[in-house]
C-alpha cells in the first residue's frame, strides 16, 4: 500500500486562515493576479511562487534580495526548498504567513489558536507572556525588553517572527478600536416580546441570532450589564471549524447568554424545548421544602416507572437547590434537615438587568428530560422557589418583578396551606402537629384567596388577555400537608394514579373530584379563584414530609423541621407528572378509559 503523498499549505496569522494548495505553480503576493492576496504598500507588487517538482515544494521569488519579501525571517535570493515535515513563515512587509509541507499540513494549522501570540527573546528563547496582537508592543514596554531582540509565534506553533518586522501590524487602528468596542459594547435592541426563546431568567424573548458568547479569555472582563469582574458578553462574528464562537482573543467559547439580561443560559439551551413550571403559594406554606423533596421524588419515580431519566441540566445553577435536597434527605437530625425561609432578597434571588433596571429575580433550576426511546420529545424543565410575599398585593412588577415567570409559564402549581387556613384550623383543633402550637402560627393572616386573585390578575395582564378569559395553561392546586388531613379526607378512596408503567388520568380525575369536593366545603374561594383563571385545573393531595415535623431551636429563634429518618413524601410529583402530560403529551405514557 502506497503512502500518503506530502502536501502543502499556507494559514494567515492574522485573518486565521488555512489553505492547501491543489494547482502550481501557486502565487502568493500582492499582485492583482495572486492566487492569495496579502496587503501590500502603494506601488509595491511582491509575490513568489510556490512550485512542485515530484513530492518537493519550492518557493521561488518574483525578485530576488527584495528584503520586503522574507522567508523564516530573511530574505532570498535564491529558490527556497520547503522539506517534507517542514514549517517555515513567509512575510510580504511584514504580513505574516506560515507555509506547512508534509503529510497532514492542516493538522498543524488546526493546532494553533487564532489571535493568541507567545512573546519572546528571540536570541535567548525565554518566553515574556502570552497576549493578544494589540497588547504585544504594551507587553514589550511592560518588560523592558529591546524591541530589535523581540520575537513572537503564534500560540500553538514553535515558529517565530521578529516584531521588527511586524510593527504596522501589532498597532490597532483607531477605527478599528471603534469597530470592536462597538461590537462588543453595543445595546443589542430587539424585541423583548418576540422571538424563539424565552430566557429562564429574565423571561424575555430573543431568536437564535440574538444569543451572545460569553468570552473565554481572562483579559476580556468587564461586561456593561453583569459588572466588570464577570466575562464579556459578544456578538459573535467568527467561528471555528467546530463552529464555535471566537472571543477578541482568539479563544473558542462553548458558553452563550441571553440577550437581554446577559445570565449565561443552561447547557444545549437552544437544542431542546423548554417549559417554566411556576410553584406559587403564601409565605411559609412550605415550597423550599417541596421543591427540594419533589427534584428527588422526579429522578426515582420517572426513571423507576417510565424509564425517562431526569438530570441536571446546569449543575451549577442547580448546586443550591441540590444542596437544600441534600441536606432534608441527608441530615441526622431536624435541626440538619431545616431549611430556612425563602427571603425576598435571599441566595435564591439575583439581582439582574431587566429593562435598563437592576431587580431581583429568582434563580431558575433546570433539569433534563431524556425520553428513552429516542423518539426526539426530550425537554427541559425550570422550577422556581418564590418567596410567596413577592405574590402579595402591593408588590409591583416594576420594582420586583420576580413573580413574572408565572404569565410565561407551561403550568402553574398553587401550594395551599391548610395550616394558614382558619376553617381548617377550626376543623383540626386539638392536632398534635406543632404548626398549630408554634408561637404566632395562629395570628397569621390567611391570604391565600387573595394570592391567588392576584397571580390571575398578573398573568392575565402580562398576557394582555381580558380579566373575564381564562388561560389554557394547567394549574395544579395542591393542597399541602395531606398528611394531618387523613382523618378529614376519605383517604381509602384516593388512588396511587400510575399503573402498569403509565399515568392513569382517571384516576387523577377521580382523586381531584374528591379534593375539590373537600376544598369547596372548607375553601371554597380558593376553587373559585383557580378555576377563574385556567379552564384546566385540577386538585391533588401533597405531603412532603408524610409526618409531622419537630421544634427546632437555632440561634434563639423557634423553628420546625422534619426527621430525616420519617420522610415518607405524598403523591408531591404527581401534579408535575400530569401538567407535563400536558406540555409534552408523547413523552409520558398515559392510559385513560374515557
Amino acid at each position: 500500500m502506497l503512502g500518503k503523498k506530502s502536501t502543502i499549505g499556507i494559514y494567515d496569522c492574522i485573518e486565521g486562515q488555512f489553505r492547501m494548495l491543489d494547482k502550481f505553480p501557486f502565487i502568493v503576493g500582492c499582485m492583482g493576479n495572486a492566487d492569495w492576496q496579502v496587503p501590500g504598500g502603494e506601488g509595491w507588487e511582491g509575490a513568489c511562487m510556490v512550485k512542485k517538482s515530484g513530492n518537493a515544494f519550492r518557493i521561488v521569488p518574483n525578485k530576488k534580495g527584495d528584503e520586503r519579501l522574507l522567508v523564516n525571517g530573511g530574505p532570498f535570493a535564491e529558490p527556497f526548498n520547503v522539506e517534507d515535515d517542514e514549517v517555515c513563515t513567509l512575510q510580504f512587509m511584514g504580513y505574516p504567513l506560515v507555509v506547512f509541507a508534509g503529510k497532514d499540513p492542516k493538522s498543524w494549522a488546526d493546532q494553533i489558536q487564532k489571535g493568541q501570540w507567545i512573546l519572546a527573546n528571540g536570541r535567548t528563547g525565554t518566553d515574556y507572556a502570552q497576549c493578544s496582537r494589540y497588547e504585544i508592543l504594551e507587553k514589550i514596554q511592560e518588560f523592558g525588553a529591546d524591541l530589535s531582540e523581540c520575537a513572537i509565534k503564534p500560540v500553538g506553533l514553535d515558529v517565530p517572527f521578529w516584531v521588527v518586522h511586524l510593527v504596522e501590524f501589532l498597532q490597532r487602528p483607531e477605527e478599528e478600536e471603534e469597530e470592536e468596542e462597538a461590537l462588543y459594547q453595543e445595546e443589542i435592541v430587539i424585541d423583548p416580546d418576540r422571538g424563539e426563546f424565552t430566557c429562564p431568567t429574565c423571561w424575555l424573548k430573543f431568536d437564535r441570532a440574538d444569543v451572545l458568547s460569553i468570552a473565554v479569555h481572562e483579559d476580556l472582563r468587564g461586561d456593561r450589564k453583569l459588572g466588570e469582574d464577570a466575562m464579556l458578553r459578544f456578538v459573535p462574528t467568527e467561528f471555528n471549524s467546530k463552529g464555535q464562537a471566537m472571543d477578541a482573543m482568539g479563544l473558542p467559547t462553548t458558553d452563550v447568554a441571553c440577550a437581554h439580561c446577559h445570565r449565561k443560559l443552561p447547557p444545549g439551551f437552544m437544542d431542546v424545548s423548554h417549559h417554566i413550571f411556576s410553584i406559587v403559594g403564601a409565605p411559609s406554606a412550605g415550597k423550599s421544602y417541596y421543591l427540594s423533596v419533589l427534584v428527588r421524588q422526579l429522578q426515582r419515580t420517572l426513571f423507576r416507572e417510565f424509564g425517562i431519566a431526569f438530570r441536571d441540566a446546569d449543575p451549577s445553577c442547580n448546586a443550591i437547590l441540590n444542596s437544600m435536597k441534600n441536606r432534608l434527605f441527608a441530615g441526622s437530625s431536624s435541626a440538619d434537615a431545616m431549611l430556612i425561609k425563602t427571603q425576598l432578597e435571599g441566595e435564591m434571588y439575583e439581582r439582574l438587568q431587566r429593562h435598563d433596571r437592576v431587580v431581583a429575580l429568582p434563580r431558575p433550576f433546570i433539569f433534563s428530560l431524556s425520553d428513552p426511546r429516542g423518539t426526539g420529545h426530550d425537554c427541559s424543565l425550570i422550577f422556581y422557589d418564590n418567596a410567596g410575599e413577592h405574590f402579595e398585593p402591593g408588590i409591583t412588577n416594576e420594582e420586583s418583578p420576580g413573580t413574572l415567570h408565572v404569565a410565561s409559564s407551561s403550568g402553574i402549581f398553587f401550594l395551599f396551606d391548610p395550616v394558614a387556613s382558619p376553617e381548617f384550623r377550626r376543623a383540626l383543633k386539638g392536632h398534635e402537629d406543632p404548626q398549630f402550637s408554634m408561637e404566632g402560627s395562629g395570628k397569621r393572616l390567611d391570604q391565600q384567596d387573595t394570592i391567588m386573585a392576584e397571580l390571575e390578575i398578573r398573568v392575565k395582564q402580562n398576557q394582555n388577555i381580558s380579566i373575564a378569559d381564562k388561560i389554557d395553561v394547567p394549574v395544579a392546586v395542591m393542597i399541602g400537608k395531606c398528611d394531618i388531613l387523613r382523618d378529614q379526607l376519605d383517604w381509602e378512596r384516593i388512588l396511587w394514579p400510575i399503573k402498569d408503567k403509565k399515568l392513569d388520568l382517571d384516576i387523577v380525575e377521580k382523586n381531584s373530584e374528591i379534593l375539590r369536593e373537600f376544598m369547596m366545603d372548607m375553601h371554597p374561594s380558593i376553587v373559585a379563584n383557580s378555576e377563574a383563571l385556567s379552564r384546566n385545573v385540577r386538585y391533588f393531595p401533597v405531603s412532603p414530609f408524610g409526618h409531622s415535623p419537630e421544634r427546632v431551636e437555632l440561634d434563639g429563634q423557634k423553628y420546625i423541621a422534619p426527621d430525616p429518618d420519617k420522610l415518607d413524601p405524598v403523591m408531591v410529583e404527581v401534579p408535575t407528572l400530569w401538567v407535563l402530560h400536558h406540555v409534552e403529551p408523547e413523552l409520558l405514557p398515559v392510559v385513560s378509559g374515557s
